[in-house]
Protein backbone atom coordinates (compact mmCIF):
# COMPACT_ATOMS: atom_id res chain seq x y z
CA UNK A 1 0.00 0.00 0.00
CA UNK A 2 2.89 2.75 0.77
CA UNK A 3 4.71 1.57 -2.27
CA UNK A 4 1.24 2.33 -4.21
CA UNK A 5 0.54 6.08 -2.36
CA UNK A 6 4.35 6.59 -3.59
CA UNK A 7 3.76 5.24 -6.88
CA UNK A 8 0.52 7.76 -6.93
CA UNK A 9 2.02 10.62 -5.80
CA UNK A 10 4.81 10.25 -8.44
CA UNK A 11 2.62 9.87 -11.05
CA UNK A 12 0.94 13.59 -9.89
CA UNK A 13 4.04 15.42 -9.47
CA UNK A 14 5.43 14.82 -12.19
CA UNK A 15 2.95 14.47 -14.52
CA UNK A 16 3.93 14.07 -18.04
CA UNK A 17 7.13 14.64 -17.17
CA UNK A 18 7.32 10.61 -17.33
CA UNK A 19 7.08 8.70 -20.90
CA UNK A 20 3.84 7.49 -21.55
CA UNK A 21 4.37 3.71 -20.57
CA UNK A 22 5.90 4.93 -17.40
CA UNK A 23 2.78 7.34 -16.98
CA UNK A 24 0.53 4.03 -17.01
CA UNK A 25 2.85 2.25 -14.67
CA UNK A 26 2.44 5.19 -12.70
CA UNK A 27 -1.11 5.31 -12.21
CA UNK A 28 -3.03 8.87 -12.20
CA UNK A 29 -4.12 11.51 -10.37
CA UNK A 30 -7.58 11.35 -8.77
CA UNK A 31 -10.15 13.14 -10.39
CA UNK A 32 -10.82 16.72 -8.55
CA UNK A 33 -14.48 16.62 -9.59
CA UNK A 34 -15.61 15.24 -5.92
CA UNK A 35 -18.97 15.63 -6.77
CA UNK A 36 -18.88 14.08 -10.24
CA UNK A 37 -20.93 17.31 -11.81
CA UNK A 38 -18.99 17.78 -14.59
CA UNK A 39 -17.31 20.72 -12.93
CA UNK A 40 -14.73 21.96 -10.58
CA UNK A 41 -15.31 24.14 -8.00
CA UNK A 42 -12.41 26.03 -6.05
CA UNK A 43 -13.37 24.06 -3.08
CA UNK A 44 -13.44 20.92 -4.80
CA UNK A 45 -9.92 21.61 -6.23
CA UNK A 46 -8.64 22.42 -3.32
CA UNK A 47 -9.52 19.76 -1.58
CA UNK A 48 -8.12 17.24 -3.99
CA UNK A 49 -4.87 19.13 -4.30
CA UNK A 50 -4.58 19.17 -0.02
CA UNK A 51 -5.69 15.13 -0.16
CA UNK A 52 -2.86 14.60 -2.96
CA UNK A 53 -0.09 16.18 -0.39
CA UNK A 54 -0.76 15.12 2.60
CA UNK A 55 -2.53 12.39 1.52
CA UNK A 56 0.59 10.18 -0.03
CA UNK A 57 3.08 12.14 1.81
CA UNK A 58 2.41 13.24 4.99
CA UNK A 59 3.44 10.13 7.04
CA UNK A 60 2.73 11.34 10.59
CA UNK A 61 -0.42 12.68 9.59
CA UNK A 62 -0.43 15.75 11.22
CA UNK A 63 -1.22 17.96 8.25
CA UNK A 64 1.56 19.18 6.91
CA UNK A 65 4.70 17.16 4.78
CA UNK A 66 7.99 17.93 5.84
CA UNK A 67 11.17 17.41 3.54
CA UNK A 68 12.03 14.14 4.88
CA UNK A 69 8.13 13.06 4.15
CA UNK A 70 8.78 14.37 0.55
CA UNK A 71 12.89 12.52 -0.28
CA UNK A 72 10.94 8.81 -1.04
CA UNK A 73 9.35 11.21 -3.89
CA UNK A 74 12.55 12.68 -5.64
CA UNK A 75 14.13 9.50 -4.79
CA UNK A 76 11.75 7.53 -7.04
CA UNK A 77 11.82 10.76 -9.49
CA UNK A 78 15.83 10.01 -9.49
CA UNK A 79 15.51 6.54 -9.88
CA UNK A 80 12.31 6.94 -13.17
CA UNK A 81 13.75 10.37 -14.36
CA UNK A 82 17.52 10.69 -13.59
CA UNK A 83 18.84 13.59 -11.93
CA UNK A 84 16.72 15.84 -14.27
CA UNK A 85 13.48 14.56 -12.60
CA UNK A 86 14.98 14.85 -9.40
CA UNK A 87 15.64 18.29 -10.15
CA UNK A 88 12.26 18.47 -11.23
CA UNK A 89 10.84 16.96 -8.10
CA UNK A 90 13.29 19.42 -5.95
CA UNK A 91 11.43 22.30 -7.72
CA UNK A 92 8.33 21.27 -6.83
CA UNK A 93 9.48 21.24 -3.19
CA UNK A 94 10.92 24.99 -3.47
CA UNK A 95 7.54 26.15 -5.36
CA UNK A 96 5.54 24.21 -2.90
CA UNK A 97 7.49 25.71 0.17
CA UNK A 98 6.66 28.98 -0.07
CA UNK A 99 8.09 30.56 3.38
CA UNK A 100 11.04 28.36 3.10
CA UNK A 101 11.01 26.70 6.49
CA UNK A 102 11.49 23.03 5.49
CA UNK A 103 7.62 22.47 5.87
CA UNK A 104 4.88 22.44 3.52
CA UNK A 105 1.66 23.72 5.51
CA UNK A 106 -2.15 22.69 4.28
CA UNK A 107 -2.68 26.59 4.00
CA UNK A 108 0.76 26.66 1.82
CA UNK A 109 -0.98 23.74 -0.49
CA UNK A 110 -4.31 25.39 -0.72
CA UNK A 111 -2.68 28.87 -1.67
CA UNK A 112 -0.90 27.37 -4.02
CA UNK A 113 -4.13 25.61 -5.22
CA UNK A 114 -5.96 29.07 -5.31
CA UNK A 115 -3.35 30.56 -7.50
CA UNK A 116 -3.40 28.03 -9.74
CA UNK A 117 -7.23 27.47 -10.26
CA UNK A 118 -7.67 31.44 -10.95
CA UNK A 119 -5.44 31.33 -13.38
CA UNK A 120 -7.13 28.32 -15.00
CA UNK A 121 -10.53 29.89 -14.40
CA UNK A 122 -10.51 31.27 -17.61
CA UNK A 123 -13.98 32.94 -17.85
CA UNK A 124 -14.01 33.87 -14.28
CA UNK A 125 -17.11 31.99 -13.25
CA UNK A 126 -15.50 29.64 -10.42
CA UNK A 127 -15.83 26.62 -11.54
CA UNK A 128 -13.72 24.95 -14.55
CA UNK A 129 -15.31 22.87 -17.21
CA UNK A 130 -13.68 20.26 -19.12
CA UNK A 131 -10.97 22.43 -21.01
CA UNK A 132 -9.96 24.58 -18.76
CA UNK A 133 -9.18 21.64 -16.68
CA UNK A 134 -7.65 20.04 -19.28
CA UNK A 135 -5.32 23.11 -19.23
CA UNK A 136 -4.29 23.01 -16.68
CA UNK A 137 -3.11 19.84 -16.18
CA UNK A 138 -1.51 20.60 -19.45
CA UNK A 139 0.15 23.47 -18.26
CA UNK A 140 1.20 21.37 -15.11
CA UNK A 141 2.61 19.10 -16.63
CA UNK A 142 5.11 21.00 -18.85
CA UNK A 143 6.35 22.59 -16.39
CA UNK A 144 3.91 25.11 -15.52
CA UNK A 145 2.65 25.62 -11.66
Amino acid sequence: MRRSVLLWAAALLLGAGVAPAQAQMLGRAPDPDLNRDGVITAAEYRQAQVRSMTGALDKNKDGQVTRAEFKPLEDMARRFRGEGGAKRAAAMWDQADADRNGVVTTAEIQSAADRRFARADKDGDGRLDKVEFTSLRQSRASGGN
